[in-house]
């Protein structure tokens, strides 16, 4: 490297780093807000669509589910060896964008097979994206503003931000368009029906009055939304490369010391890889049997907001009776606290604890594994609150004769967040943190894979919920939800305990290593 190239040296014939944003910033932010955006609102609705539109039984849906985010976790690795080896991370990113929009508009065909095939694309789609888009972000700042760290732990923390904006707006708004359309597709006498449903607080089952064709027409109108971002997100993307970082994909043949420190450092960490898959374990099931549990158990009817429904459209001079809330709408509670609270803990970190002595890595990760214990266990509470509470009707369905507050599940994601953020965000730094330079995304893409060994575990642990009331009994699994959301808050729990103990024997004072550094831990 010559003198004038050295980072961070400003010299009488070189011009000094800006010390503002590069343009690159809005195209990543915008694009990115664009694609979560549509990744998760296609998520939100996924689990009733399974059950409502495609007719799964809520244990077979599980599995799918489960299946396709563990492809989702899984396909980083394939990500970032394309665009390492090949393509280079823009046009990865952009090769596999095409497919994920094709994944999107196929998944509201009514077949098994067109969602088969959907899901295939948009995990590939969003897995291969994954690691590469962030790791184009970090290039671009260490090319247009070298040395300028602060700048780019700033566009980073942009970055998560716009991830969670868009998550907030598409989990409010996709099951909102798919209620609207139900409700205002009704006949007269439906209507009527529905609006007596509403006004009992069981707004949950509108969509048995309306037909096939018009539950299934809902669900194609709603997966548009996140169908048309996706090609807004690429368009972003695609507008600002000549700002992004200039890259030419290198193969690097790892030396054997490289292949030491691999080894050394994989072991390391281990330990508290295997344990954070049980905190994605019973994670997982938010946005799946979460929903399923608020459709069946939950009193929808939200008195608060009646002049200002969340589900509810104007027809003539008068709104639709809304006052409700959709069972898959409670999930903007994740984005929304998640958005509050890392500034929140940030500004909290800086104000008492500068230095990391008290909020220690170690810390904050077993408090995430405690508090997400908590959150599964008051699902727990609230399924033992409901059995026994149901009644078989003369058609052969069974309904729940007592449903809880929306509080409960609403608490339950609001603690969930909380655990969320201090594991998953500290997670991600030690990991980086802790990898040797020449390995850090390769030991970062292997924390994911945690994610993924979870949901291969679901596959096989989610068919016992047997809480799912709109299946025949001899479709559902052999736990009501009050033990089965039990013991896996139990599981988490043991997780908890055993972390407690594998973190002692990890954590060191932040000065005793350099984790920076391209040295084994000792």
């Amino acid at each position: 490297m010559s003198t004038t190239e050295k980072v961070g040296v400003d010299l009488p014939d070189e011009k000094p780093v800006p010390k503002t944003h590069p343009p690159a910033i809005w195209f990543f932010f915008w694009g990115e807000f664009a694609e979560r955006s549509s990744y998760y609102g296609m998520r939100a609705i996924l689990s009733l669509y399974l059950t409502g539109a495609l007719h799964f039984a809520a244990k077979d849906a599980g599995q799918i589910y489960s299946g396709f985010k563990m492809a989702c976790y899984f396909l980083p690795l394939l990500g970032g060896y394309l665009a390492d080896r090949w393509l280079g991370r823009y046009w990865t990113i952009v090769g596999f964008s095409v497919p994920y929009v094709l994944g999107h508009f196929i998944l509201g065909i009514p077949t098994d097979m067109a969602m088969l095939i959907a899901l295939a694309l948009l995990a590939g789609g969003s897995g291969v994206i994954k690691p590469n888009i962030s790791s184009l972000l970090g290039q671009t700042y260490d090319q247009k503003r070298p040395g300028q760290e602060s700048l780019r732990s700033a566009a980073f923390l942009w970055f998560y931000l716009s991830i969670n904006i868009g998550a907030l707006i598409s989990q409010l708004a996709l099951p909102a368009i798919r209620e609207n359309y139900i409700y205002s597709h009704l006949t007269v006498e439906a209507r009527m029906k529905a609006d007596e449903l509403i006004a009992s607080g069981k707004a949950e089952n509108i969509a048995e009055l309306a037909s096939p064709e018009v539950v299934q027409t809902a669900y194609a109108i709603a997966f548009q939304f996140p169908a048309w971002l996706m090609v807004a997100s690429l368009a972003v993307f695609a507008a600002g490369k000549r700002f992004y970082a200039l890259e030419k994909p290198e193969h690097h043949e790892l030396t054997p010391e490289e292949r030491r420190l691999r080894r050394q450092t994989l072991v390391r960490l281990f330990g508290i890889f295997a344990l954070v898959i049980f905190f994605w374990l019973g994670y997982e099931h938010n946005d799946s049997l979460w929903v399923y549990f608020t459709r069946d158990y939950i009193n929808l009817s939200v008195p608060w907001i009646s002049q200002i429904p969340v589900v509810g459209e104007w027809i003539g001079d008068k709104i639709a009776p809304g006052g409700r809330i959709a069972p898959d709408q409670l999930q903007f509670l994740n984005a929304l606290f998640v958005i509050i609270l890392i500034p929140t803990f940030n500004l909290l970190y800086a104000r008492f604890d500068p230095d990391g002595k008290v909020f220690t890595s170690m810390r904050k990760i077993l408090a995430g594994f405690i508090l997400t214990a908590a959150a599964i266990g008051i699902m727990a509470v609230a399924g033992y609150l409901t059995q026994g509470h149901t009644e078989v009707l003369p058609d052969g369905k069974e309904i729940a004769t007592v449903k809880l507050s929306y509080w409960w599940p609403a608490l339950a994601y609001i603690v969930l967040t909380f655990g969320e953020v201090l594991l998953y965000g500290t997670m991600l730094d030690l990991s980086y943190a802790a990898a040797p330079k020449s390995m850090k995304g390769f030991v970062t893409a292997c924390f994911l894979l945690t994610n993924t060994l979870a949901n291969f575990i679901n596959v096989g642990w989610m068919p016992f919920y047997g809480g799912s009331l709109t299946d025949p009994i001899a479709k559902r699994g052999s736990l009501p939800p009050g033990q089965f959301f039990a013991i896996t808050a139990g599981v988490t729990l043991i997780a908890s305990v055993a972390f407690y103990f594998v973190g002692k024997q990890f954590e060191k004072p932040r000065d005793a290593v350099d984790l920076d550094a391209d040295t084994p831990l000792e």
